[in-house]
C-alpha cells in the first residue's frame, strides 16, 4: 500500500497494490480531507500504473472502505475477536 498526500505522486501512489492519494473532497456538501484510490499498481519487470478507482473517498470513511476492499479484492480475512 502507498500513501501520498503530493500532488506529484512523489509517495508513488499508482505503483503499489493499493495506492491512495490526499486529495479534497466534498462530503455532505463540505470540502473534507480524503483520498483518491488507485489499485493495480506494480513495479519491476511487468510494471504497470495503477488504475483509479475512487476519486474521493473521506479520510473518516476510508478504514472501512480499504477494510473492504482487502477482503473482496485480496482475499484477506477478518481474525476471531478473542
Amino acid at each position: 500500500m502507498h500513501w501520498t498526500g503530493c500532488p506529484n505522486s512523489c509517495g508513488q501512489a499508482q505503483a503499489g497494490d493499493i495506492g491512495l492519494m490526499g486529495a479534497k473532497v466534498r462530503k455532505d456538501g463540505k470540502m473534507v480531507e480524503g483520498v483518491k484510490i488507485f489499485t493495480g499498481g506494480q513495479v519491476g519487470h511487468h510494471s504497470k500504473l495503477g488504475e483509479l478507482v475512487n476519486k474521493g473517498v473521506a479520510c473518516e470513511d476510508l478504514p472501512d472502505l480499504l477494510r473492504q476492499m482487502l477482503i473482496d479484492d485480496f482475499g484477506a480475512t477478518l481474525k476471531p475477536a478473542t
